[in-house]
């Protein structure tokens, strides 16, 4: 299996059980993410599209409450 070569990866935030948050059921990419440096518990660092949605929904669905 070839190294990814891209300079720029998204983090991935991580939920309370060390799971990716967008991936939540795949232990491999969990472990793969944390080797890699792509996961990440600061919230304010996340750039992964899915975990952002993921992190906000609950403070969206309290706003429009």
């Amino acid at each position: 299996m070839s190294k990814d070569k891209r300079q720029k990866r998204d983090l991935h935030a991580l939920n309370a059980d060390g799971m990716v948050l967008c991936n939540p059921r795949d232990k491999e990419a969990a472990h793969r993410a944390e080797m890699e440096g792509i996961a990440t518990d600061d919230h304010a660092a996340v750039s992964c599209r899915k975990c952002l949605d993921l992190l906000y929904k609950p403070t969206k669905a309290k706003r429009e409450e």
